[in-house]
Parts: C-alpha cells; structure tokens; sequence
C-alpha cells in the first residue's frame, strides 16, 4: 500500500476510535444536553461527556503519539532496536519520585502523584542531561541509562517492602497505568506538548536520516552531534516525563510502535517515519484502551499495561521472526 494510503486509513481508523469512545458507555448520551456544559448546571451527559470521555480519548491519542515518536527517536540515535522512552532512566524517575511519596504516607492522589512524576521525570533527565557531555560513545550513555533503571529499579522495591498495604496497593494501581485519570486540561497541556515535540523532530528530520548512515558518515555532512544528542534527550524526556506523570508509566508504546510502523512502509525517511509513527502510535493507544473498558469480558476492565504488553510483545517477535525470514 502506498504511504499516502496508509496514513488515510490511520486517520479515518483514529477518527472511528475516538468517536466509538466517545459514544459508549455504562452512561447514555443525550447529545442535546451537552451545551449545559457551559452553564451554571451541568447535566450528567454533559459531565461525563467533558470530564471522562473526551479527556481519556485526547490523552489516549497523545500519549500514543508522544511515545511512539520518543521510541523512534531513540532507536535511530541509539541504532538499536530496543531502545525506547524509558532506555535514559526518564520514567523510572518518575516511578521513583511516585514510589517515595505514596509508599511513605507522605501524599497521595492523581494531582500529587503526577506532580511527583514530573519532578522525577526531570531531575532523572537533568541527570542524563549533565553525564551526556561526559560520554564520548552512544553505548556508554545506554548503559548509564539501563544502570540507572535498575539503580533507581532497586529503590523503588525497598520502599515496597516497608511500605504498608494501603500505600502500597495505591502505587501498584498506578503502575498499571491509565488514561483515564486525566481531566480536560491536563489532557490539552500533554497534547500541546506532544504537538511541539513532533513538529520540533520533524525539524531534525535530515540529521536524523545522516545520523541512520554511521556516526562518522553523519559528521563528515555536518550533523552537530552534540546539539542532535542535547535535543533528542530534551525531547524524549518532555514527552515521556509529561505522559508519565498523568498516565503513569505507560508499557511498549514506544518500543512497539516504530516496528510495526517500519513493517507497514519501506520508506526509511524520518519525514515520512515521523508523521506515520505518530498516528500509528495514537492508534495502538486508541485499540489498547479497549480492551482497558473491558469490552464486557472483565467488569471494570484490564490494565492498560498488561494490555499493550499483549499487544506489543506479539508484535516485536513478529517483526523480529519476519525480519529472520526474510533475510535467511
């Protein structure tokens, strides 16, 4: 299928999932009352309408996008086909901040938990940030990152073991992830993000496609691999510390989705890649959260991760057992 081909269907697919979203529900829709909105006195559709639906679908189709972009950039940098959001420690950031306001009774909520995983977000990018000048090689920086993870892996289990059970059944749930906890402003704030972050990726569309050639090929046509380096980090950690603070840490999106995007195209331009990986990604987070409602299988539903675990592994082997085919 031509690639023109493809993104009309992701955006028709996106457009059908979101509208399917926005009409089902344990609540009917009486579409009549949703100006009540913007009164004085909302009525229960409109309420459910503004403050469940419409925020879940837009923050679905950011974090799909955000994160499936973030993993692209990733891999192309790091040339590795495993690296995604969270190979810079960025999301473990976040669970760590999480883990050491819940799990030790000092907060609590949606609103404290996701100003905690921005903070840790951040500081973890901060971090990476400032031992990046010191890396000369690509894997020494990926394996500060994995370091990282498990450092930061390690200290979130101690706190589990002293944690008490309330505390500790709170931090698990938001493991599990969510898009459902976002509120319309929050959801518009991510996807604004999201939006500034793609439009800025798509601006190093040709240093990204000389950087796929080899480091030394990339410098020699002029790539600043210094300012490439310091963008794609400020970048991953914007769009992974932002949807990690409202979702919590989101599972295989960016890992999965570049895969399956490079498996529908042959083009290996990132000014096709880029746009393509982004509405692939909406789309996964789109069909995830399907099976999130439970589809009336599960009463209240599955856990986003476990869910794009389903979805995304299957879909690695796939790519990896057609790459071995293919080149056997």
């Amino acid at each position: 299928m031509k690639y023109s081909g493809i993104i009309g269907l992701a955006f028709a697919a996106i457009l059908i999932l979101s509208i399917s979203h926005l009409l089902w529900g344990s609540t009917t829709m009486d579409w009549g009352s949703l100006g009540s909105w913007f009164g004085s006195s909302p009525e229960l559709a409109a309420t459910v309408f503004f403050e469940v639906r419409l925020p879940r679908v837009l923050m679905a189709i950011a974090a799909g996008a955000g994160l499936g972009i973030s993993g692209l950039m990733m891999q192309t940098w790091f040339h590795n086909p495993l690296a995604g959001p969270s190979v810079l420690g960025v999301t473990s950031g976040a669970g760590m901040a999480v883990a050491l306001v819940v799990l030790t009774g000092m907060g609590g909520g949606w609103l404290v938990n996701s100003i905690a995983a921005s903070v840790g977000s951040w500081l973890a990018l901060a971090l990476v940030w400032g031992v990046s000048t010191r890396f000369r090689g690509l894997a020494s920086l990926l394996i500060f990152g994995l370091m990282l993870n498990y450092v930061l892996g390690a200290l979130v289990t101690v706190l589990q073991a002293e944690a008490k059970e309330n505390a500790l059944q709170q931090f698990v749930f938001w493991g599990m992830g969510t898009f459902g906890q976002a509120t319309l402003l929050t959801a518009g704030v991510v996807m604004l993000l999201v939006v500034i972050a793609i439009f800025m990726a798509f601006s190093l569309h040709q240093n990204l496609d000389k950087w796929t050639m080899g480091e030394i090929t990339a410098r020699s046509m002029g790539v600043d691999e210094s300012r490439l380096r310091q963008l794609l980090i400020l970048l991953t950690g914007l769009l992974a510390g932002s949807i990690t603070a409202v979702c919590g840490p989101v599972a295989f999106l960016g890992l999965a989705t570049p895969h399956l995007v490079k498996l529908l195209t042959p083009h290996r331009s990132h000014r096709r890649l880029i746009p393509m990986t982004a509405l692939i990604g909406a789309l996964l987070a789109l069909v995830a959260d399907w099976g999130v409602k439970g589809l009336g299988v599960f009463e209240g539903g599955w856990p986003l991760n476990a869910v794009l675990s389903l979805l995304g592994a299957p879909m690695v082997i796939w790519v990896l057992i057609k790459r071995n085919f293919t080149h056997s």
